[in-house]
C-alpha cells in the first residue's frame, strides 16, 4: 500500500514508525551483528534511521522490545527511540501512537511482521517491509547528495 496524494498545498507532516528488532533480524548485516554484539546493531539501526529522519522525509520514531522502558533522551528534533518496558512490547506501543496520531498527518510502519502490519493498517497507517526501508534510505541517501552537489555547483559559481 502506498500513500495517497494530498489536495492540500501545504503538505501534511510524514511520520515513520519502525520496529527495531523487527528490522534488525531482517536485515542480514544487523542480524548477524545482533547475534555477537546487540547493543551495536541497535546503535547502528539508530545511525541509519537518524539520516531518513535529518533528510526531513519522515519524522522517524524507533521502537525497540525490552525490559529498558522509557525513551532516550536526544536533542530536540532529532529522532526519537523509545524503548518498552517489562509487560510492553514494541508492537503496543506502535498500535497506541497509530491510534494516537490518527488523522493527524501520514504514518507509516516499518515492521516484518505481518500480523502488526494488518493492525496498523486496519488503524489508518501505511505498513511498510524492511526492504521497502532500505530502499527509503538508500532515496533519501541520494536526494540528500544531490542537494550537496547542487549547493556545492552554487557556490562556485
Amino acid at each position: 500500500m502506498s500513500p495517497a496524494a494530498r489536495p492540500s498545498s501545504e503538505p501534511a507532516p510524514r511520520y515513520l514508525l519502525v520496529d527495531g528488532h523487527s528490522v534488525v533480524h531482517a536485515w542480514t548485516g544487523l542480524r548477524q551483528l545482533h547475534s555477537r554484539k546487540p547493543a551495536s546493531a541497535r546503535e547502528e539501526l539508530i545511525r541509519q534511521l537518524s539520516r531518513l529522519h535529518d533528510s526531513g522525509k519522515w519524522k522517524v520514531t524507533l521502537v525497540f522490545d525490552g525490559q529498558r522502558g522509557g525513551k532516550e533522551e536526544r536533542p530536540h528534533d532529532s529522532m526519537a527511540v523509545l524503548y518498552a518496558s517489562a509487560g510492553q512490547t514494541a508492537d503496543s506501543i506502535i498500535e497506541r501512537i497509530v491510534q494516537v496520531h490518527s488523522g493527524r498527518g501520514e504514518i507509516g510502519v516499518v515492521t516484518a511482521d505481518h500480523a502488526e502490519m494488518t493492525a496498523v493498517e486496519s488503524l489508518g497507517a501505511f505498513g511498510f517491509s524492511p526492504d521497502w526501508l532500505q530502499n527509503e534510505l538508500q532515496a533519501a541517501d541520494l536526494e540528500m547528495e544531490d542537494a550537496m552537489s547542487r549547493e556545492r555547483k552554487k557556490k562556485l559559481t
